[in-house]
């Protein structure tokens, strides 16, 4: 079974991604919804599987992450959970783990305190496989439809 969204309903989706924080009613004004009305929608998308959590987007620096890197790891030996230990061993914090197309290949999204944090990292990723490393220049906002 397919589930089936209306255009009211990737409205709201996407005023509640640009602004998490909104309050139902908030969203009802500009959805032309009650706040109620909205509520009931977003408990059938979290029914269906289709909104899957509320987060919240931290600024990294301010905890002490200065270094933000994207790294595509093809693992030869060992897995994730070694890489997730390998963080531990340094000042990191893995912000998100993508499996990817390719055999046991990942997409790494984490941050580190500086780069020699970073650098101390990538000997023990040459341990498990082959890896890229893209450092993060700026975070862009998200193109509108």
């Amino acid at each position: 079974m397919t589930a089936r969204i209306d255009e009211t309903d990737r409205r709201i989706l996407e005023y509640l991604h640009k602004n998490s924080r909104a309050t139902m009613k908030e969203i009802g004004e500009k959805v032309h919804l009650t706040g109620q009305a909205v509520k009931n929608r977003l408990e059938r998308l979290e029914d269906l599987g289709i909104l899957k959590s509320y987060t919240v987007n931290i600024d990294c620096p301010v905890f002490g992450y200065k270094t933000h890197a994207l790294l595509r790891l093809q693992l030869k030996r060992g897995t994730i959970d070694d890489v997730r230990r390998l963080c531990a061993g340094v000042d990191c914090r893995i912000l998100h783990c993508y499996r990817i197309t390719g055999e046991r290949a990942y997409v790494i999204d984490a941050v580190f305190a500086d780069m020699e944090a970073l650098h101390a990292f990538l000997p023990g990723l040459d341990a498990l496989g082959s890896h890229e490393v893209h450092i993060v220049l700026d975070e862009l906002p998200l193109l509108e439809a």
